[in-house]
């Protein structure tokens, strides 16, 4: 009894043995993975060189955009270096107030001249301060540093 199972036990592996070899090389299964992985691979391969690509042209326009910031950070720095060097050079004017004209017109000539920021907050000055009635024809030399209330002094004669 012994021997007959011994045997069977044989023959069970042997099976075995030559379903797994027909299995592995004669299944249309193993067929079709032997026939797909060389696709696979050079799929695999353009897909690379076309992620290669795309990752160069990321980086080259990362590196534009970069570059281009740079230089608008510049420019931006120029013209700001440029309007203070502009705004701290002395403007000089002479102002000139007919007879008649009301003190808002003397306001926006100096606005105009770039001696004051603006002409309706030097009238309101004027006007807060009462210097309004007071305002003289004739010709003043001003000039940018001076204040609201120097101004006002030398229109009206009030020194």
């Amino acid at each position: 009894m012994k021997q007959s199972l011994r045997m069977l036990a044989l023959g069970f592996l042997i099976s075995a043995v030559l379903l797994l070899v027909f299995d592995t090389f004669f299944s249309s299964n193993a067929q079709a993975e032997k026939s797909a992985e060389p696709e696979k691979t050079t799929t695999t391969k353009a897909d690379d060189s076309s992620y290669k690509k795309k990752y160069e042209d990321l980086l080259a326009s990362q590196e534009l955009a970069k570059s281009q910031a740079a230089e608008a950070q510049k420019a931006a720095a120029a013209k700001k270096k440029a309007e203070e060097e502009k705004a701290k050079q002395v403007k000089k004017f002479t102002l000139v107030i007919k007879k008649g004209d009301p003190s808002s017109k003397a306001g926006n000539e100096l606005q105009a001249a770039g001696i004051i920021k603006s002409g309706s907050d030097f009238d309101k000055f004027l006007r807060a301060n009462g210097y309004e009635k007071y305002v003289r024809d004739g010709s003043y030399n001003v000039n940018s540093t001076m204040t609201a209330d120097q101004l006002a002094k030398i229109i009206t004669h009030k020194n």
